[in-house]
């Protein structure tokens, strides 16, 4: 596609313009119809005009409306079936303006895209704020974060006739949590901003949200630490309720759940198809902040959800637009290093697993600009 279109500035004569150049001309001028060749064509006179723009068309790779389009890159997008995802599962129908084909790949969980990330498996997807630190810290950096994605959607819901007013208020309370995962992480790091420790709760470890609300309606636990849609699904059922300072905005990730990862193999072969992806998940972002609907439909696709219940969940959530946060997973390698989840503290240490060439070129930013 370059050569040809590199070959077509040195012809300097559009389609329309060979038409009308007279035979003497042509027979006159040396013209460059090939990246690998000049073609003379001083002894033509007895070769049709026709002839010869037939011929110029064909080693050029024009046709009449334009440069023949390349084939489009396969781009393999992992998404998790959850409502921040919908960005993702949304550039599919925006694939053509970057000249790309989007398959989409579903998981359930952040780690899972991270291991196929990882494997080349998938060339992007969503990955948990801990996912690049932790990997780092065991020496893997095959995953490359490119750009944040999504902030809020954590939270912890209190099971109504258990009095929380303030954030000690939680102290000595039987708390659900899924350990390990980022509104886990967040969570703990409250904990410490506010003067208190882990072992001043009394923690219950859970698999799964469904186990979590399950344990909260028999009473088994006091509060739980969750997430979106499974916050929301508990409000409106009226058996829990949202207390007042506890806000994961106040933590170091300031409520950041999710990045987008590349698969690093991919990022190295095809940068321009990963600036192309990246443009398209900006695009699809500005889409869904400004329609909620479409943002909702999207989700319904792939989720049983009510549409209440969803327009519910989203009053928490926003895409990150053109934002890289370093700070942010520097600050996530800091706690996961003194929790003795990582042997290694990797902090300031991630070095070419957080990229912003990528997004800088994307939003047509500096990398300064993009990075934080």
């Amino acid at each position: 596609m370059r050569a040809a279109a590199k070959s077509a500035a040195m012809l300097e004569l559009s389609y329309r313009e060979i038409q009308s150049v007279s035979l003497d001309r042509l027979c006159t001028v040396d013209y460059k119809v090939s990246t690998f060749s000049y073609v003379k064509v001083h002894k033509m006179k007895r070769i049709s005009l026709r002839s010869f723009v037939i011929f110029a068309i064909l080693s050029l790779g024009f046709s009449p409306g334009g440069l023949l389009a390349a084939d489009p890159v396969k781009v393999r997008v992992a998404y998790i079936n959850n409502i921040q995802s919908a960005v993702l599962a949304h550039i599919k129908t925006l694939a053509k303006e970057q000249n790309l084909d989007i398959e989409l790949i579903p998981f359930t969980r952040y780690p899972d895209v991270q291991k196929a990330l990882a494997v080349n498996s998938v060339d992007l997807g969503p990955i948990a704020p801990n996912g690049i630190p932790a990997a780092v810290a065991q020496g893997d950096r095959n995953v490359v974060a490119v750009m944040d994605l999504v902030y809020g959607g954590d939270a912890v819901i209190v099971r109504k006739g258990v009095n929380v007013q303030k954030f000690s208020d939680l102290k000595g309370k039987r708390i659900g949590v899924a350990e390990g995962g980022i509104a886990w992480i967040m969570f703990v790091m409250l904990l410490e901003k506010n003067g208190m420790s882990y072992a001043d709760i009394q923690p219950a470890n859970f698999s799964s949200a469904t186990d979590m609300l399950n344990a909260l309606k028999r009473s088994d636990t006091d509060a739980v630490n969750l997430w979106e849609p499974f916050v929301t699904e508990a409000l409106a059922e009226g058996y829990a309720y949202m207390p007042r300072g506890v806000d994961f905005r106040d933590t170091a990730l300031g409520a950041m759940n999710g990045i987008l990862g590349a698969s690093k193999a991919f990022a190295n072969k095809q940068p321009d198809a990963l600036v192309g992806a990246i443009r398209l998940v900006l695009k699809a972002e500005q889409q869904l902040e400004k329609d909620r609907k479409l943002w909702i439909s999207i989700v319904r696709g792939y989720s049983k959800l009510n549409d209440d219940i969803l327009q519910r969940s989203l009053a928490g959530i926003r895409y990150a637009g053109p934002h890289l946060s370093r700070t942010k997973l520097d600050a996530t390698a800091t706690f996961l290093f003194k929790a003795g989840i990582a042997k290694n503290d990797v902090t300031g240490k991630l070095g070419d697993t957080v990229d912003p060439r990528f997004l800088a070129r994307a939003a047509g930013k500096s990398e300064a600009e993009v990075l934080q």
